[in-house]
């Protein structure tokens, strides 16, 4: 049973790096910086479960994931809490929409599961599995001859 817990937890570091290569390639990159900070999370691995996402050094990760303002989840424009206009590349202004959800990680999943590449790393999974699981039938076969 050890050898079937290592398989999965290989498998789900697969899938994992998989969703991360894509949203690497599909994430905003004006700097570079949310692209380079995607990680795989594996502590937890040994209860089959990771998560892929950035690290908190991206703060404003999850505003560009989710959306803001009217796109986010307030639903409403951006208004200065402080002073009477927000300072934009357009000039000032009392109010701003926001900025529409760019859901890379989501879609980098997606594009693993439409792709086929999930399907892929499960068949590998499965005969690998299944190979195991022969061989050690056989193994006990063997031993029960002797």
């Amino acid at each position: 049973m050890r050898n079937e817990q290592k398989a999965l937890e290989s498998l789900l570091l697969d899938i994992g790096k998989a969703v991360q290569n894509i949203a690497d390639d599909i994430a905003p990159k004006r700097t570079k910086d949310l692209a380079n900070d995607i990680t795989v999370f594996d502590d937890n691995l040994s209860n089959l479960s990771l998560s892929v996402g950035n690290t908190l050094l991206i703060d404003y990760a999850p505003y560009v994931h989710k959306g803001t303002g009217i796109y986010g989840a307030k639903k409403r424009r951006i208004s200065p809490t402080k002073k009477k206009a927000l300072k934009t590349p357009f000039g000032l202004r009392k109010s701003i929409k926001g900025q529409k959800a760019q859901p890379y990680l989501e879609d980098a999943l997606q594009e693993v599961i439409s792709s086929g590449q999930m399907d892929r790393m499960l068949g590998n999974y499965a005969d690998d599995l299944g190979k195991d699981i022969f061989k050690s039938i056989e193994d006990s076969l063997s031993a029960l001859k002797k």
